[in-house]
C-alpha cells in the first residue's frame, strides 16, 4: 500500500513538472531575445536608418565676385568678351539669388569657347558707369564694345541664347571724316535705311553710360534702321553742323529721307527709343538735313586745328600762323562766294 502511494506522489510530481517546463519553453519561443551590438555596430548602422539631407548647392564660389580693378584688368586683355552679372550686396534681393542660379546653370557653357569669362560684382560704381539702375542685371563685353541684357532672368537657355546672338557689334562708330560717307544723311539714296544717332561725350560719366543701352537698341534696330555714335569731344565739325546742346547729352537724332528728327522724350529706354526710330518720329515735323561740309572747308577745318596746335606748342609761331589763318580764311570765303553765285544762276 505504501508503495502505491509512494509512485502515485512521483508520478504527481513528475506531470507537474512537464507543466512547468512547457511554459517556459513557449514563452521563450514568443517573445525573441533582443540582440547585443557592440557600439561599433551600432555607429556603423546609424546612416543606414538616418533619413538622407538634400544636397546644397554652394554658388558663392562657382562664379568670380570682383570689384572694379579686376574688371578693368580683365578688359585690357583684348582677346577677351565679358560676361557681368550684377546683384544689390547692400539691400534683400530674392530675384537677384533666384537670377544667380540661373546664370550658374550655363557659366560653363558660356566659357566653353575660351574667350569669354563670366564674372559677378556689386560694385556700384562700375554700375553707374554701365548705366544699370535695376538688380539683377546683366552687361555683356564685346571686344571692350558692352550691351545691355534687356531679357528676363526666368530660363536659362534663353539667356544663353541671347549671348550667342549678341556677339557681334551692331552700332557703327562715327566721325568727322566718315559721318556723310556713311549716313548719306544729306541727300539719301531711295529706299536706303534710315539713320540713327546718339551724339555723347566720353568724358561725362552721365553721358557714357548710355552705350550698353544703346548697343541693345542697335541689336533691336539691326535691318531695319542703321544705327550709330559719335563723340563730341572730338568730332567738332558733325557737332556743330548740328548744333548739338552740350548741356543734353547724349543727343539723338534720326535722318529719315533726307530729313532730321530730334528725339526730345523724357524716357531714354529701350523701347522708346525703338519705337521713335521706327514710327514715332513721325508725330514730329522734321528739319532739312543740313549741307555737307565741302573739301575746302574741310582742308580750312584742318589747318586751322593745326595752326592753334602749333601756336600753343611754339608762340614765336603765332604772327606766322595768324597770318597764315587769316589767308585761308580769306581764300575760303571767295571760294564760297563764288558756289553761292554759281547756285543763284542755276536757280535763275
Amino acid at each position: 500500500m505504501r508503495l502505491v502511494l509512494l509512485f502515485l506522489l512521483f508520478s504527481a510530481v513528475l506531470l507537474e513538472a512537464k507543466k512547468k517546463n512547457h511554459v517556459k519553453v513557449t514563452v521563450a519561443d514568443d517573445v525573441p531575445v533582443p540582440k547585443k551590438h557592440s557600439g561599433a555596430t551600432k555607429r556603423a548602422a546609424a546612416p543606414a536608418v538616418r533619413e538622407p539631407e538634400p544636397v546644397k548647392q554652394d554658388h558663392d564660389n562657382s562664379i568670380d565676385d570682383v570689384d572694379e580693378d579686376k574688371i578693368d584688368e580683365i578688359l585690357r586683355d583684348a582677346s577677351k568678351n565679358l560676361v557681368i552679372f550684377f546683384y544689390d550686396g547692400r539691400a534683400q534681393c530674392p530675384s537677384c539669388g533666384d537670377a544667380l542660379n540661373e546664370i550658374e546653370e550655363i557659366d560653363d557653357d558660356i566659357e566653353a569657347s575660351g574667350y569669354v569669362q563670366v564674372v559677378k560684382t556689386d560694385d556700384r560704381s562700375v554700375a553707374r558707369e554701365l548705366g544699370v539702375t535695376t538688380f539683377p542685371s546683366l552687361v555683356y563685353y564685346r571686344r571692350k564694345h558692352p550691351i545691355m541684357y534687356d531679357g528676363d532672368f526666368k530660363d536659362s537657355d534663353a539667356i544663353l541664347r541671347w549671348i550667342r546672338a549678341h556677339e557681334e557689334v551692331a552700332a557703327w562708330d562715327l566721325t568727322d571724316d566718315n559721318f556723310e560717307a556713311k549716313t548719306d544723311s544729306h541727300s539719301p539714296d531711295e529706299g536706303s535705311l534710315d539713320w540713327f544717332v546718339m551724339f555723347y561725350d566720353a568724358d561725362e560719366g552721365s553721358c557714357n553710360s548710355f552705350i550698353p543701352m544703346w548697343e541693345t537698341v542697335a541689336h533691336k534696330l539691326r535691318g531695319l534702321v542703321h544705327v550709330g555714335k559719335i563723340e563730341t569731344s572730338v568730332n567738332d565739325d558733325v557737332t556743330e553742323r548740328f548744333h548739338i546742346d552740350e548741356n543734353e547729352c547724349p543727343t539723338f537724332l534720326l535722318f529719315h529721307r533726307g530729313k532730321v528728327y530730334h528725339y526730345k522724350a523724357s524716357a531714354k529706354d529701350i523701347r522708346s527709343l525703338v519705337n521713335f526710330a521706327l514710327f514715332k518720329f513721325k508725330e514730329q515735323r522734321g528739319h532739312r538735313v543740313p549741307v555737307p561740309p565741302t573739301a575746302i572747308e574741310h582742308i580750312y577745318e584742318y589747318t586751322k586745328e593745326k595752326i592753334v596746335d602749333l601756336m600753343d606748342d611754339n608762340q614765336t609761331l603765332s604772327v606766322i600762323a595768324v597770318g597764315g589763318l587769316i589767308v585761308i580764311v580769306a581764300i575760303t570765303l571767295v571760294l564760297k562766294a563764288q558756289k553761292i553765285r554759281q547756285q543763284e544762276k542755276k536757280a535763275e
